[in-house]
């Protein structure tokens, strides 16, 4: 279903949802998602239907936005070599975790936010979870960005384009301090198993 050359598959329950994805986006777009990073502005494009619809049907999003999520989770997976851990059902608990730095999210967080255009709903949180020396060194960069409308800020799009100068800043700093080619394992994330 994704990159082969992925070194570890996702849990089932991801794998389930991801396939809900493709499916709602081929029959409401006639779009074939392909797990590329480009595709995010087509996810984007069907979150927007989605909210739309959430005033005549409010538990549509609660339906779409976990697999919309599992869907965004396996692009970032592959595109930066992360893994997940799924340890219940419940998806407050489902997080995306980074091998090349200590960075993980909740991506079915991150959906419901991109369904919603807003944290005002019930899902998940998404903000990202690092280590707290890193926080005010990943908030200073963060604040160099060109400011986004609150449309934009909630997207996939930008979601990924921040995961990426994250990790690139993550990367450099651990470099700058002799650890560049640390790997984070589960172990250091306090992941006892993996799903």
């Amino acid at each position: 279903m994704t990159d082969p050359d992925s070194p570890v598959t996702p849990p089932p329950v991801i794998e389930e949802q991801t396939l809900l994805a493709l499916d709602y986006v081929k029959r409401a777009l006639n779009f074939e998602l392909d797990f590329r990073p480009e595709t995010l502005a087509v996810l984007d494009h069907y979150a927007e239907t989605v909210r739309a619809e959430l005033e005549k049907n409010p538990s549509l999003g609660a339906v779409v936005a976990p697999a919309l999520g599992a869907y965004f989770g396996e692009v970032v997976r592959a595109h930066f070599g992360a893994f997940w851990s799924v340890p219940s059902g419940n998806r407050q608990d489902w997080t995306l975790c980074w091998r090349v730095a200590f960075l993980a999210v909740n991506p079915i967080g991150v959906a419901f936010d991109a369904v919603h255009g807003g944290t005002d709903h019930e899902g998940p949180g998404s903000s990202l979870r690092l280590a707290p020396e890193e926080r005010a060194y990943i908030d200073q960069r963060l604040s160099t960005l060109p400011p986004v409308g609150e449309d934009e800020y909630f997207s996939f799009t930008t979601r990924f384009e921040v995961l990426e100068v994250v990790t690139e800043a993550l990367t450099a700093r651990m470099q700058e301090e002799g650890y560049g080619g640390t790997e984070y394992t589960p172990d250091d994330y306090g992941i006892s198993y993996l799903n």
